[in-house]
């Protein structure tokens, strides 16, 4: 059967009845505390929250240090060794099938952020951690739940010294040691109705340095912890916009941030690919052909080539002179793009919305998402 054939089998397979709960959550638990909150929500929300679950979606990708992918999706996270695709769900141990963010602990040890905290995974046993529990609802939650929620997480990113720190949809950041969470930036950002601010960290990165650098998509802009203190960058600083999206830091040195921008229909949002060299910012906007500047991924690639991903709009790259966008030998533009990013053998890997997963050898792209698409 071709991969691309079993991806799709996988995906249709794994049901959002398997998403719901392999088994009964324990009493007290932070799973069972949301299906208790969900009972008593109108139907709107009830739908709104099956149809966000049931969406297909890649959020993201990640290499282990033995040359096997990862895959976080919708229905569980996929493990690819190069020639068969393999699912993990909650009826295999995973505590949450929706996976957001992925991470290889110093001791080979695989972290999954889900939408109700972290899976660890020993590469045998899965084992739930939850984080610190954060109510979902409010004045302004009730309306936007499931698309922020506090006690997801979004976002992972290891220190020299071993320690985690997590992004989350709505909480800010927590550092966990191994055994406590403490938290940071909850108070930063946009307030919204009930007086909450509700930051949501989509982007955590650790730093060649050793700083660690924090992107809030609620209006907070980037932290900075170099160890000691946090720094804000916003608006004044130089920054497009103070909605980011992604962050990623390239051979040379170069930190880069992807902002929310103009994501809408009006188009009226500033922002785009912004980079940061240690003293100052610079912008490449719609002005230097990034057209829509909403930016989801920003990957660089053994050539040292940037490659951005974007929510609207097709896939582009950046070599350092030239903004160019990304086609397929047949004329194939690639939207709705979460990550990117590349595996072992150099083939760039990127994908998204609508349960698209793509691979690029440099010549042909491959389609994995099950869809008949011309490439």
């Amino acid at each position: 059967m071709p991969l691309r054939h079993q991806f799709a089998v996988l995906f249709i397979s794994t049901t959002l009845a398997c998403y719901a709960q392999a088994q009964e959550p324990a009493s007290g638990s932070s799973t069972q505390k949301i299906l208790q909150i969900e009972k008593t929500m109108s139907s709107a929300t009830k739908d709104r929250i099956a149809a966000v679950r049931s969406a297909d979606s890649v959020w993201c990708g990640f290499l282990d240090k033995y040359g096997v992918q990862w895959f976080g999706t919708n229905e569980g996270v996929y493990r690819y060794d190069g020639k068969t695709f393999t699912n993990y769900s909650v009826k295999d141990g995973l505590h949450n099938n929706r996976v957001f963010s992925i991470l290889e602990d110093k001791d080979g040890n695989l972290w999954f952020g889900t939408a109700d905290g972290l899976s660890r995974y020993d590469r045998k046993t899965f084992t739930h951690v939850p984080i610190p529990w954060n109510e979902i609802t409010g004045p302004w939650l009730d309306k936007v739940y499931p698309v922020v929620n506090p006690n997801q997480v979004m976002s992972m990113a290891m220190d020299k010294g071993g320690i985690i720190w997590l992004g989350t949809n709505g909480a800010g950041a927590y550092r966990f040691d191994g055994e406590t969470f403490t938290s940071f930036l909850a108070d930063k950002g946009s307030v919204y109705e009930g007086g909450f601010h509700h930051n949501i960290i989509h982007s955590v990165l650790a730093d060649a340095s050793g700083d660690i650098w924090f992107g809030s998509i609620t209006h907070a802009g980037i932290t900075r912890y170099d160890g000691k203190t946090f720094g804000n960058f916003s608006l004044k600083d130089g920054l497009s916009d103070d909605m980011i999206r992604s962050i990623f830091q390239d051979s040379t040195g170069k930190i880069w941030f992807g902002t929310h921008g103009n994501y809408g229909a009006s188009g009226k949002r500033n922002g785009g690919l912004d980079f940061y060299d240690g003293k100052s910012f610079t912008k490449i906007t719609s002005d230097d052909g990034l057209l829509r500047s909403h930016v989801r991924a920003i990957y660089e690639d053994k050539n040292g080539v940037i490659w951005i991903g974007r929510g609207v709009e097709g896939m582009c790259t950046y070599d350092g002179t030239t903004l160019a966008p990304f086609v397929s030998k047949k004329g194939q533009s690639f939207n709705g793009i979460h990550f990117i990013s590349e595996d072992a053998a150099g083939n760039m890997w990127f994908g998204g919305s609508k349960g698209k997963l793509f691979r690029y050898d440099g010549e042909t792209v491959t389609d994995f998402s099950g869809k008949s698409q011309p490439q």
